[in-house]
């Protein structure tokens, strides 16, 4: 009789300084009783408590904790003790070595396919109420303010799928075997669609032959790879999906649920991704691609664990322990929250927290829904995804400095305190972040920096062309940029700079809002979704060279 299965006991977090308090108690005096507890580390969590125990008393160490207000997640167990990571010497190795290996490779599950921003967007400072001053009016205090992150995950953690090697076995029948054969070279010279042919051909003369159906498999499943490779997702889709069709097989489904997640589709990307974690459990694709999943449809703490098992896999990676102690304080934080659920948000916030201090930013997120659906003509189906935490929560969860009245990082984060409906700086600072979220979903993840954060600034106007004054001040008498050169998050300049970059970018959009109007800008948005590259998408948009566009803006803007 085989031998009962065991489990781990991961510990994720707490629900209040009270309940860490709690369980930590519990967790020491049951150390000290001899329990199978390891050695604590709680400054990093999520961590494992207790390894390899029977299902029925994993269930009750769950009870315990979560009664205390811990955050629990019960899986099972991998091995006892998982080696030390490698040296950093031959993790190096082991990086050139993927670095070689990039011909054949996929990379970047990246943060921001979809939507998004490489780094939370703080709202820049609020100014002294006054009309028609904008809510960026001055720049960050703090300029090396760390990037809380998007989704998907980091650019830095680059994860690879391999193209699989073909069949040359031996087949019965003459013509078959040498139609395949054919078909093996035809593809390793990427000569795909021949070499399909040539197996089709072969499956006609050998209808059940296992090795050729395997190579067909295998070369729709290349061609998948070579395909997203290549960034052409909806044909690496249709060639997945052919493979797909002939079996199942890890591989295939590795592959394109990665390539429905590059496309936005994480409804049908999910169960792929599922499937393929039965198969493979320790597969860092899979796990960071299915993380991503499960952060879309706000399962975070779901996806936090997949991250703690991409670590225990052996990924190691700054950004993916940055990711790991961002989505901790979430879950802590948020441990306790309810929502509000309309039409078009998924506002989430403290049970406690009094209604006076939340019903103004629901009204201002209605009205940002449609003034900012009318600027862009996009009005989202979907429900945006809204966090409302306390003063003190939202800057140690953003790691955002005080001047902060807002951050987006695929969930707008508004400080409910920090905003009130007499303060005349809430429909501007709510507006700023929601346009964030609209473009991200119109654009994708390469919109350069100035023209999202230009067209956020002018997202936050009533009346059309009320920040111009505000622009020009920053900008007078001072250094310009070229537009190209604010492709990176604005928060990596000098403090003295940030104000100049925020002004720029809002008069580069105010120009072609002016010559070209405002509808053309939701057009633009779409462009760069469907070529990738802001030169391409801005031809095709307003008939110019973005170079030359360029030119003309601080022509102007120096005289």
């Amino acid at each position: 009789m085989p031998d009962a299965p065991l489990f781990d006991v991961i510990l994720l977090g707490f629900r209040n300084d009270l309940a860490r308090l709690r369980t930590l108690d519990l967790l020491r005096r049951q150390m000290t009783e001899g329990q199978p507890l390891r050695a604590l580390d709680l400054g990093a969590l999520p961590q494992r408590v207790y390894a390899r125990i029977d299902e029925a008393r994993a269930g009750v160490i769950r009870s315990e904790l979560e009664r205390l207000g811990a955050q629990v997640s019960v899986r099972p167990s991998t091995s006892v003790d998982r080696a030390p990571p490698p040296p950093e010497d031959s993790r190096r190795a082991r990086s050139s070595s993927t670095a070689f290996l990039t011909m054949l490779t996929l990379a970047l599950i990246v943060a921001g396919y979809w939507m998004r921003e490489e780094a939370a967007r703080p709202t820049l400072p609020r100014p002294a109420p006054q009309q028609h001053v904008p809510a960026a009016a001055g720049p960050p205090k703090d300029p090396s303010l760390p990037a809380s992150g998007a989704l998907p995950l980091p650019a830095a953690i680059v994860t690879t799928i391999r193209s699989e090697p073909m069949s040359q076995g031996r087949i019965e029948n003459a013509e078959a075997q040498a139609l395949n054969n054919q078909a093996v070279r035809l593809a390793q010279a990427g000569r795909f669609k021949e070499a399909v042919e040539a197996l089709e051909a072969a499956m006609r003369d050998a209808p059940d032959e296992p090795v050729v159906v395997h190579n067909l498999q295998t070369v729709f499943l290349n061609w998948g790879i070579a395909d997203l490779a290549a960034d052409r997702p909806r044909d690496a889709q249709e060639h997945l999906e052919e493979a797909a069709r002939l079996g199942e097989r890890f591989e295939i489904l590795q592959a394109l649920g990665v390539v429905l997640m590059r496309q936005g589709n994480f409804r049908d990307a999910t169960p792929l991704l599922e499937r393929a974690l039965e198969l493979a459990p320790t597969d860092q694709t899979v796990l960071l691609a299915l993380a991503d999943a499960y952060l879309n449809a706000d399962r975070r703490p779901d996806a936090l664990d997949l991250l703690q098992r991409a670590r225990e896999a052996g990924l190691r990676s700054p950004e993916l322990d940055r990711r790991v102690q961002q989505l901790s304080r979430e879950v802590d934080a948020e441990w306790d929250f309810v929502q509000h659920q309309d039409p078009h948000f998924r506002v989430s916030f403290a049970d406690d927290e009094e209604t006076s201090a939340v019903d103004p930013i629901l009204d201002a997120l209605d009205d940002a829904y449609y003034a900012v659906g009318q600027r862009f003509g996009h009005y989202p189906n979907g429900r945006t995804p809204v966090v409302l935490y306390t003063q003190q929560d939202f800057h140690a969860i953003t790691r955002t400095p005080d001047w902060a009245g807002g951050a987006f990082d695929g969930r707008i984060k508004i400080p409910v305190r920090g905003l009130d409906a007499d303060d005349p700086n809430l429909a501007r600072v709510v507006r700023h972040e929601y346009a964030h979220s609209v473009i991200a979903q119109l654009a994708g993840p390469r919109c350069p920096v100035w023209l999202n954060e230009g067209l956020a600034v002018w997202a936050e106007e009533v009346d059309e062309g009320e920040r111009v004054t505000w622009a020009q001040e920053r900008i007078a008498g001072r250094q310009l940029f070229a537009l190209d050169q604010l492709n990176a998050s604005f928060v990596s300049l000098p403090g003295d700079r940030v104000d100049v970059a925020y002004a720029q970018s809002y008069l580069a959009i105010r120009k072609l809002v002016d010559d070209y109007g405002a509808h053309r800008v939701g057009d633009l948005l779409k462009a760069l979704n469907r070529y990738g590259n802001l030169n391409d998408a801005f031809v095709d948009v307003y008939r110019e060279n973005f170079s030359k566009f360029q030119q003309r803006l601080l022509r102007d803007l120096a005289g």
